[in-house]
């Protein structure tokens, strides 16, 4: 956990010990000692939630290398954003591969070495404080879509436009819901077009019901969740350069959180252990609710589970169907 998450808290403790010593050596009435500490205490503990809130991905895992991939770095935010890419030597599709929370590349290199023998490109993005990326010190999603969008934007660093002949984005979990934004992005274009599709991998498409876990593992009371929720988005507001603006928590969960109009494939593990099922459904709804159902080719995948599963037959058959469809 960043040392700096805790100033706040920090600085709300100090104001209630300096009022109690206050009170007591300089003898200040009641009427003010009191409230000055009740207040000071009660921020102290309300900011202690909300820094507590920011989780960290913790130890990172290493990064994927074989013969034939290369690394690159990026500069983002003054922070190295590390990639592991398969180069074709002629102009190919080019597919980006995000892997999950707390992984790295070598948790979907499976996925990237299958389209590599399939004559794609493949460039492995590694989220901030994963793999080999560097440290952030407040991670959250929406600061590692920035990240991914960064890459995508600065593509011709390391390879010509002129070799990629189409783009696709491959999200696993967490890198499924940083995609689900990503695509929905303004004037976003990588190799000089625009993503033409979407696979997403049993994804996160809510973060409510990942805040609902940290609260309950908190205990935080139900008479203060609603100063708390409002705090919290205020500290990830102020967080992300440039500042963001978000007002709720339902900004953070589909259908406001994203979704690109473009063709879609979700494999999914069923049942989900680690997410549930409400994630896939809220994907399904969301399309559904806004008439873009067409867009959407959705599985069930019995013996597919959420981590762990690098190689999987029926996953890839369906992927394989999935991009003969479309041509």
């Amino acid at each position: 956990m960043a040392p700096h998450l805790f100033a706040k808290p920090l600085l709300w403790l100090l104001l209630f010990i300096i009022t109690g010593f206050g009170g007591y050596y300089y003898q200040l009435p009641y009427i003010y000692s009191i409230p000055l500490g009740l207040f000071s205490m009660y921020n102290a503990i309300l900011e202690s939630f909300v820094s507590l809130s920011f989780l960290t991905p913790g130890r990172p895992k290493p990064s994927f290398e074989a013969k034939g991939w290369q690394q690159h770095e990026f500069n983002f935010d003054s922070r190295v954003v590390n990639t592991i890419a398969h180069w074709k030597e002629t102009p190919a599709p080019l597919l980006v591969l995000v892997h999950g929370w707390r992984a790295s590349s070598a948790s979907v290199s499976d996925r990237g070495q299958w389209f590599t023998e399939r004559g794609w490109h493949v460039l492995m993005i590694e989220l901030p404080s994963h793999g080999s990326s560097e440290t952030t010190p407040v991670w959250s999603a929406y600061k590692s879509m920035q990240a991914v969008e960064y890459v995508c934007r600065n593509l011709e660093q390391i390879v010509e436009s002129d070799m990629i002949e189409s783009s696709m984005y491959y999200g696993h979990s967490m890198g499924g819901f940083v995609g689900l934004r990503l695509l929905n992005q303004p004037g976003l274009h990588i190799g000089g077009q625009r993503f033409i599709g979407l696979i997403l991998e049993s994804p996160m498409t809510m973060y409510s019901p990942i805040l609902e876990e940290i609260s309950t593992a908190l205990r935080i009371p139900s008479s203060i969740k609603g100063t708390y929720r409002r705090r919290l988005i205020q500290r990830f507001n102020a967080s992300i350069t440039p500042r963001t603006n978000f007002h709720s928590m339902e900004e953070f969960d589909l259908p406001l959180w994203g979704g690109p109009s473009i063709p879609v494939l979700c494999i999914q593990a069923d049942p989900d252990q680690r997410l549930g099922m409400e994630h896939y459904d809220r994907l399904l709804s969301t399309y559904k609710q806004r008439g873009e159902s067409e867009l959407l080719t959705a599985h069930r995948v019995k013996g597919l589970t959420h981590t762990g599963a690098k190689i999987h037959s029926e996953r890839n058959q369906l992927i394989a169907e999935w991009l003969s469809n479309r041509g």
